[in-house]
């Protein structure tokens, strides 16, 4: 039977600023534990903070990918192509991919630096020199740039909502199908989704109201993919494109 460890509980409280403040006494009583909110928190290897910045995931994803590809890096010479790529596939993408979709939104700065980690793991499976042009190389190895595996990972995730019950229900429940109050030309599309107002920026970030626009974006045909296979065979095509 699983219990709560109440002394090894952490909570914090997440709002803006001015609701922060008044919020300042909050504390949470676990059995005889009396536990004092934090600053940040860890989740399933993710960190989260009060003013929900992404930049210190970003930072702590880089801090491990780095550590795997300078010791990748130390052993290339004694290993084949196809066991490097197994080690960057383990060690590197991996890491790169894990709860990417919370990475939906994060700035251009942050985006680059894992695209840059990317780049460096895709030359050093080629053996390619410092300067060489990288992209042939993602196209040669199918590998998504890291916005787009971002957007991979959310619109699957829809997929799975709309069609299989192996969709968690919390979020099955954040999306809803477009239903239009009067007849109109995309009445006839029963897969568009209804995309909620949002009136901050942290809002427009979110599962309910990202993923929802990310798949009307699609085209038809694969939104209407008959397996998930299949959807995810014609999504990567056009991620690419």
């Amino acid at each position: 039977m699983l219990q709560l460890n109440d002394s090894k509980t952490d909570f914090f409280v997440c709002a803006n600023s001015r609701c922060l403040s008044s919020l300042s006494d909050v504390s949470l009583q676990v059995d005889s534990e009396i536990i004092q909110p934090s600053t940040n928190i860890r989740n399933l290897g993710v960190e989260f903070d009060q003013a929900m910045r992404m930049s210190d995931q970003v930072t702590s994803i880089c801090r491990s990918v780095n550590f795997s590809l300078r010791n990748l890096s130390r052993i290339r010479m004694y290993i084949d192509k196809p066991t490097c790529q197994a080690a960057v596939r383990a060690l590197v993408t991996s890491r790169l991919d894990y709860a990417n979709s919370l990475l939906y939104g994060i700035s251009s700065v942050d985006c680059q630096r894992l695209q840059r980690l990317q780049n460096r793991a895709a030359k050093l499976i080629y053996q390619a020199k410092k300067y060489d042009r990288v992209t042939p190389i993602l196209h040669d190895l199918h590998w998504l740039t890291v916005s787009n595996r971002i957007n991979f990972k959310i619109l699957t995730l829809v997929f799975k909502c709309l069609n299989t019950a192996s969709a968690p229900s919390y979020l099955t429940d954040l999306i809803q199908l477009y239903k239009p109050n009067r007849y109109l030309r995309s009445s006839t599309d029963t897969r568009l989704l209804a995309i909620p107002k949002t009136r901050t920026t942290t809002g427009e970030k979110s599962f309910h109201a990202a993923a929802p626009k990310l798949w009307n974006d699609l085209p038809h045909s694969i939104r209407h993919s008959s397996s998930l296979a299949a959807f995810k065979k014609s999504l990567k095509t056009h991620l690419f494109t």
